[in-house]
């Protein structure tokens, strides 16, 4: 397949792999619409193979040349992208989030933006959504790509196209069984970096250098196709957040783009390459490139700005990305690639190099000065942090041999991790914190294809005479809330049976048994209950936008204390239901409400909750009384030497 020329219902695939993903980041509905990387994984993977594929056989290869075409292709919009980004953000971003997107941007320059993000944060945790440079990890996989695959096809040019085919198989096996790994024991890492994402790229070049001559069969191309499409458009309506991912998750996706590449390849006769070679359609993968590149940074200064994110704020990132893209597209991307301009190799490479170089010493003087904390007259560190507050590690020792506590939690208990190391510090506690984000702090309860194997263990080797379980419950009965990106219903299961019970029935036993098993190990257990969700969808946003002059008036929807009972009372029949003694039950939730019965977004010159569910540190301390009376009684029973 590698003789083929142009085929625009390539750039038909292009666009249906950016649409996807520009309405999963604007919350139209698209909950599985990050699929779309994968589609474009599989298109580039299959491109770049023919083009080095075709100049190998011809005797033509030059690395050099290879590289002149990929600078020209990707350098020029990504330059403006990122320059402009940082120019907003100089002008937008409060300090600490300036000195992040220095920080960020350096990566992309260096071609480590996955690694960056990664490192970072979850692509679908809450703090990304104000990380304007998020998007480029998925170039930074394709750059680190680009480095090593060239080279490893040139060494194997005298392969026959089947021994190629062989070898870029296999590769791509080891990659997608790390990959189904990954993604359930290493997340983050799976879904950011290189080698957990090289089959994708890898089943196109694979479609590349296919060793058989394609043979039109209309009837066997249509099916593909219509299977192709069916694989792609399933998971976009049908994954969201709480998908495992990549991993198997990511198999449908990405064989439905070798599929209709291969079957439209094979018969450009068949409906599906007709109407993806429909002009308008074709338009939009045209733009494709310059779009992905510009709707993220609109969307996110887009919610910056206005502070809210509804249809009409939808709408018009949309429709400055749409316009962005077609201006990036047309006077940007399409003329610098022509080898006119810039003509000489070297002259490009050092041009691209001095902007590089540019945007690496921009940002490095973002970091350098703080962001800049002279631009707003009332800034303070503290509100800044309150947006971006995730969590930090609970590790307090005293000298001590023994644990007094281990603290259990997902990203709820991270939030607390500030006041929870305060307290055991305060009470001379030694202890420590484990934390997984969206993961339910009981013993092997499977969610996503992740489980808590090793709690029973980690309980079994630390001997903690307290253990603390923190998490946000409701959600593993009810799902996700209104104000959450997604809507799914998430499912639990006990690792010992298939999954058909309903989540609470799976709580309740596996609560019991652990209840029993630190019962018979004289280990106190606590489980502290959730802190109300509010109305507010970035309160500590709204709040730093108002403190810096950004914003007039920082909005303040609530929730009321019957919605949060309403919210909770199916976690609070299965709390009731635990067998009276086991376990010990703390409720924070009443301090986050005022005199009239609604949420405290915001007090004493600060927001108390960092998005809709999840506390800052200034929130956190307003639960303090009831955890310091949690922390007093562990250290009484410590004291007297019982559990």
């Amino acid at each position: 397949m590698t003789g083929i020329g142009y085929r625009p219902e390539i750039d038909g695939l292009r666009a249906l792999a950016v649409v996807p993903v520009v309405m999963f980041h604007l919350g139209c509905g698209f909950t599985g619409g990050y699929v779309g990387v994968d589609v474009f994984f599989v298109i580039s993977g299959f491109l770049i193979t023919g083009i080095i594929s075709r100049s190998l056989e011809n005797q033509t290869f030059s690395l050099a040349e290879f590289w002149e075409r990929r600078i020209r292709r990707i350098f020029p919009a990504l330059f403006v992208v990122v320059a402009t980004t940082l120019a907003v953000g100089f002008w937008l971003l409060a300090p600490n989030e300036l000195v992040e997107l220095g920080e960020s941007s350096v990566a992309q320059s260096v071609l480590l933006a996955n690694v960056f993000f990664w490192r970072d944060t979850g692509y679908f945790a809450g703090p990304a959504e104000f990380k304007p440079m998020l998007h480029t990890w998925s170039l930074a996989v394709e750059e680190q790509f680009y480095l090593f695959f060239p080279l490893a096809l040139y060494f194997l040019r005298r392969f026959s196209r089947k021994k190629l085919f062989v070898v870029l198989t296999t590769l791509a096996l080891v990659s997608f069984a790390a990959s189904v790994y990954g993604a359930l024991f290493y997340a983050g890492a799976s879904f950011f970096l290189l080698p957990t994402r090289a089959w994708e790229l890898l089943v196109g070049g694979m479609l590349a250098v296919f060793p058989w001559t394609c043979k039109s069969k209309p009837h066997r191309d249509s099916l593909f196709a219509i299977l192709g499409l069916v694989a792609i458009v399933l998971p976009v309506f049908f994954y969201n957040s709480e998908t495992s991912f990549p991993g198997l998750a990511a198999a449908p996706p990405v064989l439905g783009s070798a599929a209709i590449i291969f079957a439209t390849a094979c018969t450009p006769s068949i409906w599906l390459c007709k109407v993806l070679s429909f002009r308008p359609i074709v338009f939009i993968g045209l733009i494709s490139y310059s779009l992905y590149l510009w709707h993220w940074p609109t969307i996110v200064y887009s919610r910056m700005y206005f502070g809210e994110f509804h249809w009409k704020q939808m709408v018009f990132a949309c429709v400055v990305s749409l316009v962005l893209s077609v201006v990036s597209w047309k006077f940007v991307e399409t003329p610098l690639r022509k080898t006119t301009f810039l003509s000489k190799r070297r002259k490009l490479f050092a041009t691209a190099f001095a902007m590089s170089a540019t945007i690496v010493a921009v940002s490095v003087v973002f970091i350098a000065q703080s962001g800049f904390a002279g631009r707003f007259e009332n800034y303070s560190p503290e509100i800044g942090a309150d947006v971006t507050w995730t969590g930090d590690r609970v590790s307090t020792n005293g000298g001590k041999a023994e644990n007094d506590f281990i603290l259990f939690g997902d990203s709820h208990g991270m939030a607390l991790s500030d006041i929870t190391n305060a307290l055991a510090r305060e009470f001379d506690l030694s202890g420590e914190g484990v934390f997984s984000y969206g993961l339910v702090p009981l013993p092997n309860i499977v969610r996503n294809g992740r489980e808590n194997k090793s709690m029973l263990s980690i309980i079994e080797r630390k001997k903690p005479r307290n253990v603390v379980l923190i998490a946000r419950w409701s959600f593993y009965i009810d799902g996700y809330s209104e104000l959450d990106r997604d809507t799914e219903t998430v499912q639990l299961f006990d690792g010992k049976n298939a999954g058909s019970e309903p989540n609470g029935k799976v709580i309740l036993r596996k609560l019991t048994e652990l209840g029993e098993f630190c019962s018979q190990k004289n280990i106190a257990l606590w489980v502290v209950k959730q802190v109300p969700e509010t109305g507010e969808e970035f309160p500590a946003r709204q709040w730093l936008m108002h403190s810096i002059k950004r914003l007039e008036k920082p909005s303040d929807t609530k929730k009321s204390y019957s919605d949060h009972t309403t919210q909770t009372a199916r976690i609070e029949a299965v709390f009731q239901s635990v067998p009276e003694g086991l376990v010990q039950f703390v409720d924070p939730a009443p301090l986050l409400f005022d005199e009239q019965g609604f949420t405290i977004n915001y007090s004493d010159g600060r927001s108390n909750y960092r998005d809709n569910d999840h506390v800052t540190k200034w929130g956190a301390k307003r639960i303090e009384p009831i955890l310091k009376e949690m922390f007093r009684k562990m250290k009484v029973e410590t004291s007297v030497g019982s559990p």
